[in-house]
């Protein structure tokens, strides 16, 4: 349905939308305010996302090393079959399972044991902050 605006050209990073318009939307304004005036709650006031969403996932058994072992080699499968060359596999499975640092799910792991790494600048190179 065609609906009459008028366009202005602003350098803004903002924009009105009358009444008509959003009600050709279905954008009904008195009850949206209706609604925030009845639903005030001081805690959660603003915050379109539930308190309970920040709240931890409720623990869950880490995978067994034979999990995440299958779950690395269904990668390294995933490679081969996009074109990584078939006689370097063995290479890239001593380097992936080299340290142990895969994980199925982000968790509050401990930090991964690596050597720092060292770096070394090449000759004339200048150090900068």
């Amino acid at each position: 349905e065609a609906v009459p605006c008028l366009v202005v050209d602003m350098d803004d990073d903002e924009f009105i939308i009358g009444r008509d318009l959003l009600a050709t939307l279905g954008i009904d304004v008195d009850r949206q305010l209706e609604q925030l005036a009845t639903h005030r709650d001081e805690e959660t006031s603003g915050d379109p996302f539930s308190l309970e969403a920040d709240e931890p996932p409720a623990e869950r058994q880490a995978a067994t090393d034979d999990e995440v072992r299958a779950a690395v080699e269904l990668l390294i499968e995933r490679a081969l079959q996009h074109g990584f060359p078939p006689d370097k596999v063995d290479k890239l499975r001593f380097i992936v399972f080299a340290y142990d640092v895969w994980r199925l799910e982000l968790r509050d792991d401990p930090p991964a044991r690596v050597p720092p790494l060292e770096v070394r600048l090449k000759e004339g190179a200048q150090p900068s902050k």
